[in-house]
């Protein structure tokens, strides 16, 4: 019965007190509690290409990293080109580095030439020893042999050419099948899968969508004559909230294992972004900051077969929170005085 007591007291110790949205904490400090928490960036993954889905590797609420790939559309047609392809660019490589046709040109050329110098020689020796055709005709064999290499080298050149147009072609399937794959921009949470495997997907449309669980925007309304407007932008924050903590504990007399839950207060340090130039009711206006989230390990019962650490965010969309604005020296001196004038009425 003084167990069950003590647990009362010490809950009713843990509930909050109700304050008015906007209050002074400190001479330093805005409590505001109007605050409104969501993912600072939602990314949609846009199909590139149409055709089936054939591969979904993200599932709602799953955690996906950067870079990583998690859907693909079909893509038989674009392997089978591909294949092809790949050995049109073998050919073509195979052909370039074929010298044989070179070597013979190079060969031809040089027998012609030995021909026309060992003619000529003799012909220099004892006049009229090489009938002129014959030297004309040892002349027109050099000038063949020539031309026969300048086409071997001019086809060569054309094998090169022939060998990166289709390395051109290869890369651009290459291309295509990359642009049948999702992949993440960003490291997220998967917050809405709009395809299933095997509906069709339109080029454009988007697949899935991530959302960046990692930076938080949060929207707080705050009295005007609390804080300036235009002295916000910069001012350091922090937010605050409760969380519960399950904790295992291991009874004496028993194997059982028991959960406790307590309460503890969880903190987060960001920054003032932008306000809306806009006043709205009761001379409040509309504040904008962005914080760190950080990823925690939480503690839960071990299930057989199961770990006992739980992966997730310390905060998350829609939480209830308490933000407290770090006022500037201005803000304080203009606090402290206001405060002065009324105590002197």
């Amino acid at each position: 019965m003084k167990a069950w007591m003590s647990l009362v007291i010490v809950t009713a110790t843990m509930v909050p007190a109700v304050f008015p949205a906007n209050s002074i904490g400190a001479d330093d400090t805005v409590v505001v509690r109007d605050v409104v928490v969501e993912f600072a960036g939602k990314v949609d993954v846009p199909a590139r290409q149409s055709g089936p889905v054939a591969e979904l590797n993200a599932r709602l609420n799953e955690w996906i990293g950067r870079d990583q790939v998690i859907a693909k559309l079909d893509d038989t047609a674009l392997v089978i080109r591909r294949r092809a392809a790949s050995l049109r660019y073998e050919s073509a490589r195979l052909m370039l580095n074929d010298y044989v046709e070179i070597q013979y040109a190079e060969t031809a050329l040089a027998e012609a030439q030995a021909e026309l110098d060992d003619g000529q020689a003799a012909s220099d020796r004892v006049s009229g020893a090489v009938a002129r055709n014959q030297l004309r005709r040892m002349k027109l064999a050099v000038e063949r042999a020539e031309l026969e290499l300048a086409r071997a080298q001019k086809k060569r050149r054309q094998d090169e050419i022939d060998m990166q147009l289709r390395a051109a072609d290869l890369a651009m399937i290459d291309h295509e099948l990359k642009q049948l794959e999702f992949v993440s921009p960003i490291d997220g949470i998967v917050l809405n899968v709009h395809r299933e495997l095997g509906e069709w997907a339109h080029e454009g449309e988007p697949l899935v969508t991530i959302a960046d669980a990692a930076v938080l925007h949060l929207h707080a309304l705050v009295d005007a004559d609390r804080l300036d407007p235009s002295r916000c932008v910069g001012l350091p924050v922090t937010v605050h909230w409760s969380a519960e903590t399950n904790t295992v504990a291991r009874s004496s007399s028993s194997a059982l294992n028991a959960s406790a839950a307590s309460v503890s207060e969880q903190t987060l340090q960001g920054k003032v972004i932008s306000v809306d130039p806009t006043r709205l009711p009761g001379n409040r206006f509309r504040l904008h900051a962005e914080v760190q989230n950080r990823r925690h390990v939480g503690n839960r019962i071990p299930q057989q077969g199961e770990g006992n650490v739980a992966d997730g965010w310390q905060l998350a969309p829609g939480m209830e929170v308490t933000m407290k604005i770090h006022c500037s020296e201005v803000d304080i001196a203009r606090r402290k005085q206001r405060s002065g004038t009324e105590l002197g009425r």
